[in-house]
């Protein structure tokens, strides 16, 4: 038995006398802070529909293709003119619609919905045969932040759940058989009666 041997054999034996008895309620090894979820981050809402949008700007990638374009193409083309709260409203009724059984599921098939029929369709741009790409820029920016805003939720539904709008300088024919709910810029916003009668029925069941 050589010395090699002997030496070995006396750390195994010194070993568990030496070092601290294992905690058998953490783990064996903390995870990296980057792993470690941070609950101010995740509660995080902004204060003001500024700061919302301020946060989408430095945050968002290029990719604005599929449902998210067709929701600023809305935004821009409806309300680009209007205050961002009006802007907000306006994808704000797009989504509104999208979650109701009355239209489509999608973003672009409520957007594009009855396209076909020359200023028959449900938003104007979309059947006044001009083209629907952007060519104000600056304005196209902040289409595109809004809709993230509203894709995203950070900021509530300022329009009563608005389902329709027009502008205040025409009365369609639709609007009697509309609720009101509120006015941003030049738009005034609708709900819908058989929208409403849903959403009773549903807080009923409940």
């Amino acid at each position: 038995m050589n010395r090699f041997y002997l030496l070995a054999l006396g750390c195994a034996l010194l070993l568990p006398f030496v070092l601290p008895p294992p905690n058998q309620n953490q783990p064996l090894a903390a995870l990296p802070a980057a792993a470690v979820p941070d609950e101010d981050l995740i509660e995080w809402t902004p204060s003001s529909l500024k700061e919302a949008i301020d946060w989408v700007t430095s945050s968002y990638s290029d990719d604005f293709e599929g449902e998210t374009r067709c929701l600023a193409q809305a935004v821009y083309f409806e309300a680009r003119s209007e205050p961002v709260e009006g802007q907000l409203a306006v994808a704000q009724v797009v989504l509104n619609r999208v979650a109701s059984p009355l239209w489509p599921d999608s973003i672009c098939a409520v957007v594009f919905q009855n396209e076909h029929r020359r200023h028959g369709c449900q938003f104007s741009f979309a059947c006044d045969g001009l083209s629907d790409n952007p060519t104000n820029m600056k304005a196209w920016n902040r289409a595109k932040m809004v809709s993230l805003v509203a894709l995203e939720s950070l900021w509530q539904d300022m329009t009563d759940d608005a389902t329709h709008y027009h502008a205040d300088y025409v009365a369609p024919y639709w609007k009697d058989h509309m609720r009101p709910t509120v006015q941003y810029g030049r738009h005034q916003f609708y709900l819908d009666e058989r929208q409403q009668a849903l959403m009773m029925a549903s807080q009923q069941g409940e």
